[in-house]
């Protein structure tokens, strides 16, 4: 071979690589351009829905984006609603002849394709019905339909049946950002529906509470006028009477509980009120648990104590609550000594509930005045959780606080502040100026 030959082959060969290389590369920017059209019309669809307001809505905003992002010559929309067997038309894009489109029967070409297809299916040239013809602008274009959830269908159609064919990608990644908004829409009416029966089932408690508060009030102020009756007569006396007065003392103390059932946000009915009076009151609740067990009770006054600012039945709620709390979490305990200290601080009054029992843990003090929680040094649960929850509503709702400190093993002490009478409430906030009980929900 010469070498004027061999030049020729190397030459040829080099334009033949030229020629290779050149195709690969055109092919290459052609699939850039086309993966970045489909980026680009997926895109806009997801940003177009992105602010929707309902299933339509959403639906209807998909077909026009589509339409115009894959540069289709028109669009339609058709949902099941009647019948599941008929789609009809609910939204339409550049479609003259509607009537052709109004319900697609179960016996049209495009509509049986699609039920037994997951995916995007394709009708091109002879295909084509007369409905579809009008979608692509006569018999030489394609039309593209796709599911969109359960019950939609998107019908795209092109003037060019290549051009709809091309298209079969990007409609499928469409169908399925359309499946996840559908289905977000299913999860919300879900929970719409839950949310509507939880509803009906909370106002039929609700009613019911109401009505049983109600004759249970009834009932309380009944017995209460009875036993007022029994003591004002001549027959009883000595530990009788004294009975008598404390089933008095309990019925009043229960009448508000119910009146809280009966209206949960009632108002309380602020007034000064003598602190030695209230103690000496709390020292008699005291005296009937006495009898069932040996304690130690100590009470401890303040000399010139002022008086406090609020409902004197709540008080002695929170009082007979902390109270009852150190006797009841302190069985075991044979020597249990209580006390309760009262003194003036500033522009309000402190007051101590104290006992030498077995105490809280550290991981349970951050909870004590949740609802429902209830805890002893062993884990325990007892009780339902309630009283130091509803006495820290009433504390706060007479514009005070109420804390607690323990030292296990050793003591237990609760405090909680009421404001001074030297200190009016308006002057503490809304709170206390409204006094009303604030019904605070259990953390989740």
């Amino acid at each position: 071979m010469t070498g004027t030959e061999s030049g020729g082959i190397v030459l040829v060969a080099g334009l033949f690589a030229t020629c290779v290389l050149w195709g690969v590369w055109r092919a290459g920017q052609w699939m850039l351009r086309r993966d970045k059209s489909w980026n680009d019309a997926i895109g806009e669809v997801m940003a177009a829905t992105v602010q929707r307001r309902d299933r339509d809505q959403s639906l209807g905003i998909i077909l026009e984006c589509s339409v115009q992002a894959l540069g289709a010559y028109s669009g339609t929309l058709h949902l099941a609603r009647a019948e599941r067997s008929v789609y009809e038309l609910a939204h339409a894009v550049n479609v003259e002849r509607l009537d052709w489109l109004a319900a697609l029967p179960a016996e049209d070409a495009l509509t049986r394709l699609l039920g037994s297809s997951s995916k995007p299916v394709l009708l091109t040239g002879m295909q084509l019905a007369a409905r579809w013809q009008a979608l692509a602008a006569g018999s030489d274009g394609g039309v593209v339909a796709t599911h969109l959830g359960k019950h939609a269908l998107l019908v795209l159609g092109w003037t060019s049946a290549r051009a709809a064919e091309r298209q079969l990608p990007v409609v499928q990644a469409i169908q399925r950002y359309a499946e996840l908004v559908m289905g977000e829409y299913a999860e919300l009416e879900a929970r719409a529906a839950d949310i509507q029966a939880l509803s009906a089932s909370l106002n039929h408690y609700d009613r019911m509470t109401r009505t049983a508060a109600h004759d249970l009030s009834n009932k309380l102020t009944a017995a209460h006028s009875l036993l007022d009756l029994a003591t004002a007569s001549d027959e009883w006396d000595g530990e009788a009477a004294d009975l008598v007065k404390q089933a008095m003392e309990q019925l009043s103390l229960s009448q508000p509980l119910v009146e809280e059932v009966g209206d949960p946000n009632r108002k309380l009915e602020l007034e000064r009120l003598p602190v030695e009076e209230l103690t000496q009151l709390a020292a008699a609740m005291l005296a009937r648990r006495r009898r069932e067990r040996a304690v130690i009770f100590k009470l401890e006054v303040a000399p010139n104590i002022p008086a406090v600012w609020g409902e004197r039945l709540a008080v002695l709620r929170i009082l007979d609550n902390l109270i009852a709390n150190s006797v009841n979490h302190n069985a075991q305990r044979s020597d249990l000594h209580i006390w309760l200290r009262v003194w003036a601080e500033g522009d309000r009054v402190l007051f101590e509930v104290g006992d030498n029992g077995i105490g809280i843990s550290d991981e349970a003090m951050p909870q004590l005045f949740e609802f429902g929680f209830s805890t002893d040094s062993t884990g325990k649960v007892k009780g339902h959780g309630l009283g130091l929850w509803s006495s820290r509503r009433l504390v706060e709702a007479m514009g005070g606080e109420i804390w607690a400190t323990s030292d296990p093993g050793l003591e237990t002490c609760f405090y909680f502040a009421l404001p001074a009478v030297a200190g009016r409430p308006e002057l503490s906030g809304a709170a206390l100026a409204e006094g009303r009980l604030a019904v605070s929900q259990p953390a989740t």
